[in-house]
Formats: C-alpha cells, structure tokens, sequence
C-alpha cells in the first residue's frame, strides 16, 4: 500500500534524518563548556559558587564551640527560563512533486524528493542550536544574556563584579603593545583570587595582533632562526609558553533575526578562564512534549536533551505543519572565575 504525505512526515522521521546527518559533527565550543543537562518544567535554580581563595583556619580556645563559617560568596539564582518556537510548512511545490512520485512507486525519486524536503524541514532544529550556542557565547563574553523578538525579550544577568571586565591600556593592534604583559597580568590578579587561568577565547581579529606584535614576531623569528613566517599558531605557542594561557581562536558565526551574520565572540574580545566546565546548558520540558506526546492529532519527538519536534496534519490545504519548540537557558556556576578584556584602549 503506498505511503501518504502524512506518513511519511512524521517527527521521529525528521530526527532520525538529523542524526544522520550529524553523527560525526563535533560540538560546538559552547556545548564543550556549557554541557547540557535535563530539566523537569521550566524553572531553573542554580548556585554561583565563590572563588576558590582558601581563607585561613581561625583559631579557638579550647572547649570553646566552633565559630560557623559564612557561605561568602555563594549566589543562589532563581528565574524562568525563556520559551522558543518556530514552525514551517512544505514546500507547494516539493509537496506536489512527492504527491505524483509517489503514485508511480519510483522509489529512487521518492526518497530524492524526500532528501530535500527533510533537509529543509531539520533547519529548524539547526536553529534551535545556533540559539543555545548564542546564548552560551554571549554569557562567556559579556556576562548577560539578552533576548528579543517576536515580541518577547528576556534579559539575564550573572553578575560579573567590576574587576572581571577590563580595558587594556595600550590597543593590542599597536606593535608596540605589550600583550604578553597585560596577559600575564589578568592571570596573577586572577591567581590572587583562587582562580588559575589556563586557557583564553578569541576571534581572529586578536589572533592577527598576536602576530603583527613586534615583540612576539621578534620572539618567533629568534626561536626558529629567522626559518619562519610568523603566522597566528605560532604566535599563539609562544604565548603559551611564556604565559600558561592557551588561547583558542573561534571564528563561528550565526545569522540573527535581522538577517545580520554576527560572531560569537565579538571582535577585539578576551575571554580568560580556567580548566574544566562553566555551567550547564538546562533544557526544560515545552509544551508540545508534555501536553502532546500521546496525541493522536500530533506527532512528537524528543532530540538533543530537550528540542521538541513536533508534526500536525492540515487537511485544507493538505499539508504538514513542522514545529520546533524548546525551554533552555545556560547556568553559570562559574562565573566568577573568568575575566573579559576589550583589547582597544579607551573602548569602555
């Protein structure tokens, strides 16, 4: 018996199609720092943890009771996390072509007309992940999280204190800046607050000040006797070496609701942090899976930790509606363990 429209787009067919298509794609950089974790509805409370600064043992005369020790430091955060959803149709044209094909049996063609309408209907789960790596990004690089549109807008603030964001006092982008100073500066203030800096995040507009820098150029040629060109790797290894920071270079961007191509880490930005994970990634519970995963009108699937696919059958026109729906929000336990640095001089 042939197989309808209505069979054929079905939500557990749209995921598995994209897992195939992702099974050997590596996380995204927010994904390795921000791993997620499953939440039950859609709140979400966390704790924000001091720094890891010992204080010292207070002393006590003997027989005397224990004094208590504050939690100093300790934030707890309670809020809602932010709702997104976004649907699409088939395609007239595709819907037609796969209603005719389908009659003829020519399975070949079939599954090529399938091929393309699945590539098109996974778009949207491609989006809810360019939102979840948005909203991890922007927490690592500016300490807010901040969101609008379709009438909504949400605003969140992990509360960086003062000195965790800085402006350096000579532009990197001048030859003459000394980068490997300022560098190993955040790092010894951030040692004295019981955090040890390990790694830092850029994009490739810092990248190209490391290599134009005088003395880091100077540096790389002495090391290879003259033998190389200075290029953005090697740079980034000697830094390495003098100052125990790995730098990363992520160039990844994403479209915004404006049609605009921005990047996930701004440009002229450092982000210093230290090893390990920052938070998680919370994925709640959306509606269409709790309310419609039993349905018989709706078709509904779970992929990801959390992203809702969803499909409906329309009668009039015929057609298959695809919604894609998730609850999410990032937490950052470790917030106080990062510095951001604007590398142009005067810029905050």
């Amino acid at each position: 018996m042939n197989k309808s429209l209505f069979d054929l787009l079905v939500s557990s067919n749209i995921v598995s199609y994209w897992l195939e298509q992702n099974v050997n794609n590596q996380p995204l950089l927010g994904e390795t720092l921000f791993p997620t974790v499953r939440e039950i509805g859609t709140k979400l409370e966390w704790i924000k943890g001091a720094n890891n600064q010992p204080v010292a043992l207070r002393l006590s005369a003997y027989d005397a009771k224990a004094i208590r020790r504050d939690s100093k430091g300790i934030d707890k955060y309670d809020t809602e996390m932010p709702f997104f959803k976004e649907s699409k149709y088939i395609d007239e044209k595709m819907r037609q072509q796969l209603n005719i094909l389908m009659q003829t049996n020519n399975q070949a063609l079939i599954n090529q007309i399938l091929d393309k309408i699945f590539i098109d209907e996974i778009e949207l789960i491609k989006a809810a992940h360019i939102a979840l790596e948005r909203m991890r990004m922007e927490a690592l690089t500016t300490g807010t999280v901040t969101l609008a549109s379709n009438g909504q807008s949400y605003s969140y603030d992990y509360g960086l204190a003062d000195y965790q964001t800085k402006t350096v006092s000579k532009s990197w982008s001048a030859a003459d800046a000394d980068i490997l100073g300022d560098i190993s500066n955040y790092v010894e203030e951030m040692k004295a607050k019981g955090v040890n800096i390990t790694r830092a995040i850029i994009n490739n507009s810092v990248a190209k000040n490391f290599r134009s820098n005088t003395a880091i150029k100077n540096a790389v040629y002495v090391m290879a006797n003259g033998t190389v060109n200075v290029t953005s790797a090697r740079a980034i290894d000697y830094i390495a070496a003098e100052t125990g920071v790995q730098f990363l270079v992520y160039d990844n961007v994403y479209v915004n609701e404006q049609g605009t191509a921005v990047k996930y880490v701004p440009d002229n930005t450092v982000v210093f942090l230290p090893e390990g994970t920052l938070g998680e990634t919370h994925m709640g519970v959306t509606p269409e899976e709790s309310d419609l995963m039993n349905s018989l009108n709706a078709s509904v699937s779970v992929v990801d930790d959390g992203i809702a696919v969803a499909t409906h059958k329309e009668f009039d026109p015929v057609n298959v509606e695809t919604k894609v729906t998730m609850v999410a929000l990032p937490s950052f336990e470790r917030a106080n363990e990062i510095m951001i640095v604007d590398t142009v001089a005067g810029s905050r």
